[in-house]
């Protein structure tokens, strides 16, 4: 089992996204179409969710490098109410594996982050920043930057699909909800 301080992280150019890393089974990277809403994997197909819009969107941030990397997870690790939105959204049923494909527009690493290092957010904003998925932020110094103050946001990826498939792609899509 891994430790809990062990995440992907997601880079772009002004902050890291952190995923705990226990619920990514693996992170490759894919010459996908980003509009695709399943692939052929394993010799399976996963439904595919692809979010690097969303994450740049949301959050103001760039890809490092134009890449399209699929992170593989579990379904059984997200609540029932996701795993409804993502096979009506896909239009794909998952596989016997259980396994469905999110992708993103930058880089991946594996990182070990001590949890001390990642603070709540104040009360105020705390609840409509969970809804974004935001569940912490911590700093880091950004050696490429010359010691500039980088973001790190550990998200909850259920919350963050949660918000993709109910705001972001009905704005995206004038309305009309997919």
């Amino acid at each position: 089992m891994e430790a809990p301080d062990y995440f992907t992280c997601i880079s772009y150019d002004t902050v890291d996204f952190l995923i705990q890393s226990k619920y990514v089974i693996f992170g490759i990277y894919l010459a996908v179409e980003k509009n695709v809403r399943h692939i052929d994997f394993n010799d399976e197909v996963l439904p595919h969710v692809h979010i690097g819009e969303f994450l740049e969107s949301a959050f103001s941030c760039n890809s490092l490098e134009k890449c399209n990397v699929v992170l593989v997870m579990r379904m059984q690790d997200f609540p029932e109410d996701i795993r409804y939105k993502i096979q009506k959204y896909t239009s794909t049923s998952f596989p016997v594996s259980g396994n469905f494909a999110v992708s993103v527009n930058s880089l991946i690493t594996s990182t070990e982050i001590e949890l001390s290092a990642l603070h709540l957010m104040p009360k105020g904003i705390r609840e409509r920043l969970k809804e974004c998925g935001v569940c912490a932020i911590g700093f880091t110094a950004d050696k490429k930057q010359k010691n500039m103050t980088r973001k790190q946001i550990l998200l909850s990826l259920d919350n963050l699909l949660w918000k993709f498939f109910s705001d972001w792609l009905i704005e995206k899509n004038n309305g009309v909800e997919e």
